[in-house]
């Protein structure tokens, strides 16, 4: 840190020249193009998301609403009707069923692609037992 004379009007000042603080604006472009990067991605692919929980609940409501296979596929395709389920059919289900026919577990695995800009997408695996 020199020091620098500084002239102003007829008199002389000696002045501490400060060293600059802050962003500097290529700093500030790579910190948006960061978030940017991030946020862009996260918001795209909140619709799968949401979709995601909406099969979960829909076999919830199948599996305690039916007592066999068949009635547990027809159920959830009516509440995939209803919630605009696209990803998953009744007859996509994987239902295990214990020795007396009890219903013991409904699972799902789906895919979704999430287009983010232009060739650049994501490939989503969902998957669960209820």
């Amino acid at each position: 840190m020199g020091q620098r004379i500084l002239g102003s009007g007829g008199g002389v000042r000696i002045g501490v020249i400060k060293r600059s603080r802050g962003f500097s604006m290529g700093s500030l472009l790579v910190v948006v193009l960061i978030v940017v990067a991030v946020a862009l991605p996260a918001l795209k692919s909140i619709p799968s998301v949401l979709e995601y929980f909406s099969v979960k609940r829909a076999i919830n409501y199948a599996r305690d609403s039916s007592g066999n296979r068949k009635e547990v596929a027809a159920f959830f395709d009516k509440q995939a009707q209803i919630d605009d389920i696209r990803s998953v059919r009744g007859e996509d289900l994987d239902i295990t069923e214990d020795e007396t026919g009890r219903i013991r577990s409904v699972g799902f695995e789906y895919r979704t692609e999430v287009k983010i800009y232009g060739p650049l997408s994501f490939l989503i695996t969902y998957s669960g037992t209820q």
